[in-house]
């Protein structure tokens, strides 16, 4: 009998671990990706809800005479703060109003301070999310507003992710087949 020995790995055993540390890596690499694709998209998430308690706060600041007696209705109650723009009209940044309300000798009614709000809230909305956009619709009935804001997410998920699925986007912003747009829906009650 003769016995050998073995002296170190064949080069199939080597390829076969080089093999299998490439896929754990590859792994490890997808992992990563989508990990850092969820944080941003959480970020964006955050900065949504924020946006949505200022425009609360200030629909809740101008919230204007609910039509008693002879009086027309004002500010939220007339909805100076419905805007229904779709997202292609909402491309560019909003503009301010010729009125900006600054000092204590202004002169600005409920209705004005909401276009400022809006306007002022738009670029907001447009700075802090990647082409940011808005959608809001008052509940008359229940004095209550519902309030989208929209972005396209720059690294779009995978298709299983895609917010068609989720449904959160409202039926007037028009977004076609577009799966890189993001809603957050949020209601506002005064």
């Amino acid at each position: 009998m003769h016995l050998t020995h073995q002296r170190g790995f064949s080069m199939i055993e080597v390829l076969v671990a080089i093999v299998i540390s490439a896929v754990a890596l590859l792994a490890l690499a997808g992992v990563n990706a989508a990990s850092i694709r969820y944080t941003k998209m959480s970020q964006y998430r955050a900065t949504a809800t924020q946006l949505a308690n200022d425009m609360g706060e200030r629909m809740r600041a101008n919230k204007g005479n609910p039509s008693a007696g002879a009086q027309a209705a004002t500010g939220f109650f007339a909805g100076a703060y419905d805007f229904n723009t779709d997202f292609a009209g909402q491309a560019t940044r909003a503009v301010l109003p010729a009125e900006l309300c600054a000092t204590a000798l202004s002169n600005c009614t409920p209705d004005g301070i909401a276009a400022l709000d809006l306007a002022q809230w738009r670029r907001l909305v447009r700075d802090q999310l990647p082409q940011g956009s808005i959608f809001l619709l008052r509940q008359a009935d229940q004095s209550a507003m519902d309030l989208w804001l929209v972005w396209r997410d720059p690294a779009v998920a995978a298709p299983d992710e895609a917010p068609a699925l989720a449904m959160e986007c409202p039926d007037g912003l028009n977004r076609g087949n577009d799966a890189s747009m993001r809603c957050s829906y949020f209601r506002i009650n005064l």
